[in-house]
C-alpha cells in the first residue's frame, strides 16, 4: 500500500503534516511547520526508504503521487508544483 502524506494549514507560516498508509490512520505527525516544502522534507525523513512513492493530499485535496526522493530533496520545487495544480483545479 502506497503512504499518503497529508498538509494542512493550520494559519499564515503553521501547517500540520501527517503521514499514514492509505486506510485513514495516521501513524505520524508533526504540527508547527512553517511551509509545505518543510512539511514535504519532514514526511519524506519519516519515510525514509522504505517507499519510492507517496500520495500528497493538500487540505483534504488529493494533489498526486511523488517520488520521496524528490520530496527529501526538492521540496521547494514540488511544493510550487503543487500549488500550481491547486490553483489549475481550483481556476
Amino acid at each position: 500500500m502506497q503512504p499518503e502524506v497529508e498538509i494542512t494549514k493550520r494559519g499564515d507560516g503553521n501547517f500540520k503534516a501527517t503521514v499514514g498508509i492509505g486506510d485513514g490512520t495516521h501513524h505520524y505527525a508533526r504540527e508547527g511547520l512553517v511551509s509545505v516544502a518543510e512539511c514535504l522534507q519532514d514526511a519524506a525523513s519519516v519515510l525514509g526508504n522504505e517507499f519510492s512513492y507517496a500520495t500528497v493530499i493538500y487540505d483534504r485535496l488529493r494533489i498526486g503521487s511523488y517520488p520521496v526522493a524528490v520530496m527529501a530533496h526538492q521540496a521547494i520545487a514540488l511544493s510550487d508544483e503543487l500549488f500550481t495544480k491547486l490553483s489549475n483545479r481550483r481556476g
